[in-house]
């Protein structure tokens, strides 16, 4: 385990040694299109949202409307906007009525508001996602009956007012998408990759 520094650092070779020895990877990754290695002088981007900011808060895991109450009235008092509140708790564990209370807050508030889709494999009944190797299931959905019952989330969130959705698992996404773009599904929800999303 080293230290600190890089690989080559920590091996004793000097700046030109190492650029000699990744010299011939770096020049196939611009071949490809991709940058020659990290961009440590961390340029500034000239990227900007539609409406100018060059960057936006966005606070994770706020899982009870009293959280969002609480959080927002603090943001207020405080001058800090608030741009995006996402909950991670499970849509399908919260009633109707705290579902339109994250709504009503979020939009008297005027902050995009995203609600995370389930039933996930740590709420099935099998033991799977517990054990060593099966962490790598992550928070996916197991089985066609929980992908259905998953997009059932998003319908009943979006009857509730709900419209950008957290999403945990990359079959869900595409055929979320699919279902988006064929109009099974409301064309105006948006949807989010969870970090939490199997190959994140």
């Amino acid at each position: 385990m080293f230290e600190g520094g890089s690989l080559f650092q920590n091996c004793g070779l000097a700046e030109s040694q190492q650029n000699t020895i990744t010299s011939d990877s770096r020049k196939a990754m611009k071949r490809l299109g991709l940058p020659e290695g990290d961009a440590f002088d961390m340029p500034t981007s000239t990227k900007r949202f539609p409406d100018g900011a060059a960057f936006r808060i966005e606070c994770p895991t706020v899982n009870s409307a009293e959280t969002v109450a609480a959080l927002l009235d603090t943001a207020t008092k405080t001058g800090v906007t608030i741009n995006r509140i996402t909950e991670t708790f499970g849509m399908f564990r919260h009633t109707a009525a705290e579902i339109k209370q994250y709504c009503k807050l979020c939009y008297d508030y005027g902050c995009e508001l995203l609600l995370s889709t389930g039933p996930r494999a740590t709420y099935d009944t099998g033991a799977t996602v517990l054990s060593p190797q099966g962490v790598r299931v992550s928070y996916r959905l197991r089985g066609q009956e929980q992908l259905i019952r998953a997009i059932e989330d998003i319908k009943r969130g979006y009857e509730l007012g709900v419209r950008g959705f957290l999403i945990y698992d990359e079959g869900m996404l595409w055929v979320a998408n699919e279902m988006r773009k064929n109009g099974d599904l409301p064309k105006e929800i948006i949807f989010k990759c969870s970090a939490h999303l199997g190959h994140c």
